[in-house]
């Protein structure tokens, strides 16, 4: 692609948005559909887990706390019976994972994401705050 297409593409895509502001305008998110939803940890600190093994074989080791936002991710259909997990991919610093909204939801994506973090979030401090010591690497 030479620059001037470049350009031209670039203006047509807008101004970079915050990852809160990359939604489908207009779309209605309690419609039934697939979702893929990545989060990532604030200040992407990489509390969810470590990569190890050897640059063939490298593996996520998962932390107490990644343990847990995986369990919170696969019983999202406990509070949702609607909701199907397709599945879920931990990164140390973040997550990616696949949902489908088989029916309309009252709460909408934004909701199952809300009850989520909560999850998460009692988690964090069950398992990380009270003892969490920021260190430099």
């Amino acid at each position: 692609m030479d620059k001037e297409s470049y350009e031209k593409r670039k203006l047509f895509a807008g101004e970079k948005k915050p990852s809160m502001k990359r939604r489908f305008v207009g779309h209605d998110y309690t419609r039934r559909g697939i979702y893929m939803v990545t989060m990532a940890v604030e200040g992407r600190r990489p509390l969810l887990g470590r990569v190890c093994g050897s640059a063939a074989d490298p593996r996520l080791e998962l932390t107490e706390l990644g343990r847990a936002v995986e369990n919170e991710w696969w019983n999202i259909p406990r509070y949702h019976p609607e909701v199907k997990v397709f599945g879920i991919q931990m990164m140390p610093d973040h997550l990616h994972g696949i949902l489908f909204i088989s029916e309309p939801l009252a709460c909408g994506l934004s909701g199952i994401i809300r009850g989520f973090k909560t999850g998460c979030g009692r988690a964090y401090r069950r398992l990380v705050a009270p003892g969490y010591v920021a260190t430099e690497s």
